[in-house]
Formats: structure tokens, C-alpha cells, sequence
């Protein structure tokens, strides 16, 4: 191409354009430094950062383990209370069943001597009209009971049943015993056994058993 042929105006742009392009792409040591304290800066935010969360999360961890271990001991202490609270009510109950059944063993042979007689004729009755229609009826006594077998002739006499009612003396029987039989069943009454029953049970009511018992 000759010089006539050449477009100087179209190649000053381009050189112009291309200046531009290489003034652009170049940066000052100001602006390498700016970049490189901006990415420091960015690098130790974020640092920072990651190590915020880090230790955030081993707080919280260790937060959970100190909640868990002091749930652990206060269900022990709690566990600890309420056992000894159990030994405790134990014990009283075992000192007032103790203390029932020493006053038992004290009263209950006076309530025997007194009201024996008295138990034992309102037993008859109630077997004289169990077996009321009965022909035969037998009525047993203990021994030293005149008293009682005074009264239980003349509750025969008032019911007209003299002609078959008999009445007996048992050599093993206790005051407070009696017992009516008739064709076809009988009743069989002994006050001094229900005193004897109810001190035996308080007496090994208030008797430790080994479960029972305070080993600590």
C-alpha cells in the first residue's frame, strides 16, 4: 500500500484507542498497594468472622455440657431427697405400727375380758336364727361361762327351741368362743382369735424387712 493509499486518520484512532487499552490495564503502585490492603483487610474480616462462629459454637457446646452435667446432679440430689424421704416415712410408719401394737398387746386383753361375754351371746343369737329351722341345734360352750350359758337357755326358752337345743361345755374353748351347729351349716365365733389376729398383723407390721432397712 502506498502512502497515498493509507488512512492516517483511522490509524491515529486505533493507536489512540489502543493507548487507552494499555493506560486502563495498567495500574499505579498506589493502586497495587490499595488493592492488597483491601484484600488483607478482607481476608481478616472474614477471619474474624469464621473464628466468631467457631467459638460461638464451642460456647454453646460447652453450654450444653454444663446444663447436662447440672440436670445429672440435680437428678441425683433429687434422687438422694426422695430416698430419704422414703426411709424417713418408713420409719415413722414402723414406730407408730410399733407403738399401736405395744398398746394393743396392753388393751386388747382388757377388751377381751370385757366384752367377750357380750360377743359371744350376740353370735349365738345369730346362729340360733341362722339355724332356726333347723331340727336340732347345738350350742357350745367354754368352760367358767355359767353366766353366758344362763342367758343363752333363756334366749332358747323365749324362742320356744328347748326340744332341740343342746347346750354343751368344749374344755378348748376360751372366753369369748362360740359355736351354734345346725343340719347343714354351723358358725364358729372366737373373739380371742380376731384379738390375736389384729396384734399379730400390727406386730409384723412394725417388724423391719430387709428391703426395708437402712443400709447406708
Amino acid at each position: 500500500m502506498s502512502i497515498f493509499e493509507r488512512d492516517f486518520d483511522h490509524e491515529i484512532a486505533q493507536e489512540r484507542q489502543l493507548a487507552r487499552r494499555e493506560a486502563q490495564a495498567r495500574h499505579t503502585d498506589d493502586e497495587l498497594l490499595a488493592a492488597v490492603a483491601a484484600a488483607r483487610d478482607e481476608a481478616l474480616a472474614q477471619g474474624r468472622a469464621e473464628g466468631r462462629a467457631e467459638a460461638e459454637a464451642e460456647a454453646r457446646a460447652a453450654e450444653d455440657v454444663a446444663r447436662s452435667v447440672a440436670l445429672e446432679r440435680i437428678a441425683g440430689r433429687l434422687g438422694e431427697i426422695m430416698a430419704q424421704e422414703a426411709r424417713h416415712r418408713a420409719a415413722l410408719e414402723a414406730q407408730l405400727l410399733d407403738y399401736a401394737a405395744t398398746t394393743a398387746a396392753t388393751v386388747l386383753p382388757e377388751i377381751l375380758e370385757a366384752h367377750a361375754h357380750r360377743r359371744a351371746l350376740a353370735q349365738i343369737r345369730r346362729g340360733l336364727r341362722l339355724g332356726l329351722g333347723a331340727a336340732r341345734l347345738d350350742i357350745t360352750l367354754p368352760p367358767g361361762s355359767q353366766d353366758l350359758q344362763r342367758e343363752v337357755e333363756a334366749l332358747i326358752a323365749d324362742r320356744n327351741l328347748g326340744a332341740r337345743s343342746h347346750v354343751t361345755i368344749d374344755p378348748e374353748l376360751v372366753p369369748g368362743d362360740a359355736r351354734v351347729f345346725w343340719e347343714g351349716g354351723n358358725l364358729d365365733y372366737s373373739f380371742a382369735q380376731i384379738c390375736d389376729a389384729i396384734l399379730n398383723t400390727l406386730r409384723a407390721s412394725a417388724r423391719p424387712h430387709p428391703q426395708a432397712e437402712d443400709r447406708t
